[in-house]
């Protein structure tokens, strides 16, 4: 059995842990945002963060750590860590994604609307009559009117 670590140290080294547990989130989540979220890449990007986040504990235990070997809070910490990350910053870094996604895009938007757009319907490809057969196909299919229901006539013999 190991020997009793101070508090302090073992306090030190779950803190230590917890910014593990951060950076593998952000890596993870910067990943998955690059790669994309289908089935197989959150496969893969999910063992990988599993196997970097065995690497990462040995590795601080090893190198680090007061007691030297993994311990149940080295491990809390970096769950701590990943779970703050998800719940706390996730959300916030999303929305700067999004908005960092719309300035970048910005310009393009501009030039479609300002250059692309008056060109194309200059030349009659615009999308105004996509338009216009889409809101006439529309008003077709909603004046339709269903059959009257005919009679129905019994044979009395």
């Amino acid at each position: 059995m190991a020997a009793h670590i101070p508090e302090v140290l073992a306090l030190a080294d779950a803190l230590c842990c917890l910014g593990l547990g951060l950076l593998l989130a952000a890596a993870y989540d910067g990943a998955r945002w690059l790669l994309g979220s289908s089935r197989p890449v959150c496969l893969i990007l999910d063992l990988a963060a599993f196997v970097c986040a065995a690497v990462l504990l040995h590795s601080f235990a090893a190198g680090r750590s007061y007691s030297g070997i993994v311990r149940w809070y080295m491990a809390a910490g970096a769950a701590a860590g990943l779970w703050g990350y998800f719940f706390v910053l996730a959300p916030g870094l999303a929305a700067l994604r999004s908005l960092v996604r719309w300035l970048v895009l910005l310009p393009v938007r501009l030039v479609w609307i300002t250059a692309v757009r008056p060109v194309g319907r200059l030349c009659g490809r615009g999308a105004g009559r996509t338009a216009q057969k889409l809101r006439s196909a529309l008003v077709k299919r909603q004046t339709k009117q269903l059959q009257k229901k005919a009679k129905v006539l019994y044979n009395s013999n």
